[in-house]
């Protein structure tokens, strides 16, 4: 993301795809899905779309820049928000949701992340897996679409998604809103979903009556569940919500009324964003260049430094016509999406629900690819046992096979039962054991750092501006895929070889 100013000086948030996601086809369906529904939708609640770049590299979209903090950001630095404010936003981001689907849309991934705190009230942000009613799925049957926590119980066993799973994910954002905690706690994806399929949400600290609304939001039957206008209804809210001063406060920590300063935009973004005359933003050759600094990285064991790669040649980035992206200045902000907070598109065999999980055969790699998930601030695995011992949650699967083009971004990891692969905030890609010990790392220490299993077979731990600083070194390798053994090993393979292992036991 960047921020950028029109010719006349109108500040607009500008999403550029990443060089080494362009040919991915399911990056890039989201993007063009995103680009058509801010189209459609003409909100209040909402940033207006001002142009988009679908034809060529690089491909960009723009809109009004909303100054404020996330929702997420606001309570996790100034605490949970008190019952009449909480009761005001349960309404506003209501009206919200209401409105998007007077344009016949569902949002399918509301969550703290995706609520901008505005000094002109709540807005919804990150329409990527946004659905217009009637359009066609972009992912096959079978696939969870949203983030867990916050996705609703049918969306996890069936698929299904609509306006009642909406409401479902509201009730979950005030859960966290309310009690600053997520609303079905911490842990693996299969965990945190399993408790949202068969435990009830933990609403203990929020006032009795928010709460029942609350609980309604989050029934388990989408069928029982208020519309949108009913919880406004049921909110009765009459107070000047952005005048409240918790509200204020969140406002003034981050800085919302701020003059926008120092904007940056990349070079090929060249069509106007404030309307009449063609013109582009002053651009100057800045390159985006963070080599690996020295830093306290996570600790690793003796013996479990960086494993040893594969002979061969430089790490080779994914083969494309690549443009060089330019930035002015430098970066004025970092504006929170969902590849930073965690967004799920999980890939499920159509009859293997949390609840209905089959272990994978023994000695074999289970057909489920794994999904990206957040991990915990530290960067460290976490877990919660469920409340219910008799109903304990179920663990990831003991092999876990990940397909080429798969993107690592800060905080994410792929897990099976005793491994678990982070790319950490400190830049540092680990893989981490069934006890939180870290069994290998790549070294690399830096902000902003990814990690990119490519269609050619290599590993890379990328700097931002695609610079490479480290790689397994087996590219050239089409088909392979990358696996989370139950042996303990996590290799990069090619039919049978095996090209590249870290995390091993041996």
């Amino acid at each position: 993301m960047y921020l950028a100013r029109s010719p006349g000086g109108r500040p607009a948030a500008v999403k550029v795809i990443n060089d080494h996601l362009q040919h991915d086809e399911q990056v890039m369906s989201r993007f063009r899905r995103e680009v058509e529904t801010l189209a459609t939708v003409r909100s209040a609640f909402t940033a207006a779309l001002i142009d988009s770049e679908l034809d060529a590299p690089p491909f960009w979209l723009a809109t009004e820049y909303v100054p404020g903090p996330t929702l997420h950001s606001a309570i996790v630095d100034g605490g949970p928000f008190p019952p009449e404010l909480g009761r005001a936003v349960l309404a506003a981001l209501a009206e919200g949701l209401a409105d998007l689907q007077g344009h016949g849309v569902w949002h399918r991934d509301l969550k703290p992340h995706n609520v901008i705190l505005s000094a002109t009230g709540p807005q919804l942000i990150d329409f990527g897996i946004a659905r217009t009613m009637g359009a066609a799925e972009l992912t096959q049957v079978g696939s969870w679409l949203g983030t867990p926590g916050y996705m609703a119980p049918e969306s996890i066993t069936n698929g299904d998604t609509g306006a009642a799973s909406d409401v479902f994910a509201l009730g979950a954002t005030l859960v966290f809103a309310m009690t600053g905690r997520p609303p079905f706690g911490e842990g693996s994806m299969a965990t945190v979903s399993y408790r949202t399929v068969h435990e009830d949400v933990d609403l203990s600290g929020v006032d009795p009556d928010i709460a029942e609304l609350i609980a309604a939001c989050m029934h388990r039957d989408p069928e029982q569940r208020p519309t949108p206008q009913q919880i406004i209804d049921r909110c009765a809210s009459d107070i000047d919500l952005v005048q409240h001063p918790a509200y204020q406060k969140a406002l003034g920590a981050h800085g919302a009324a701020t003059p926008v300063e120092n904007a940056t935009v990349p070079a090929g973004v060249r069509q106007e964003l404030a309307g009449g005359a063609a013109a582009s933003p002053t651009v100057v050759a800045t390159r985006f260049e963070a080599a690996p600094g020295a830093g306290a990285g996570t600790p690793v064991p003796p013996g479990f430094g960086p494993a040893p790669a594969v002979p061969g040649g430089p790490p080779v980035p994914p083969r494309r016509n690549r443009t060089r992206l330019l930035v002015a200045g430098a970066v004025a902000a970092v504006l929170a999406m969902a590849a930073a907070a965690g967004t799920l598109v999980y890939r499920a065999a159509q009859d293997d629900s949390p609840g209905d999980r089959k272990p994978p055969v023994a000695g074999r790699t289970s057909d489920r690819p794994a999904g990206a998930t957040k991990a915990p601030a530290g960067g460290e695995p976490a877990g919660r046992t469920s409340p219910d011992a008799s109903r304990p949650a179920p663990e990831a699967p003991r092999n876990v096979s990940v397909n080429a083009p798969h993107t690592l971004a800060v905080g994410e990891f792929v897990e099976s039962a005793n491994r678990k692969l982070v790319m950490q905030p400190d830049g540092n890609l680990v893989v981490y054991d069934e006890n939180a010990r870290a069994r290998w790392a790549s070294q690399t220490f830096g902000e902003n750092y990814t990690a990119v299993f490519q269609e050619d077979g290599n590993l890379v731990v990328y700097a931002p501006g695609h610079k490479a600083v480290w790689a397994s070194n087996t590219n050239g390798n089409e088909g392979s895929v990358l696996l989370l053994l139950e042996n303990g090993n996590v290799v990069v393979q090619h039919g049978s070889d095996v090209l590249w292992e870290a995390g091993s036991d041996r």
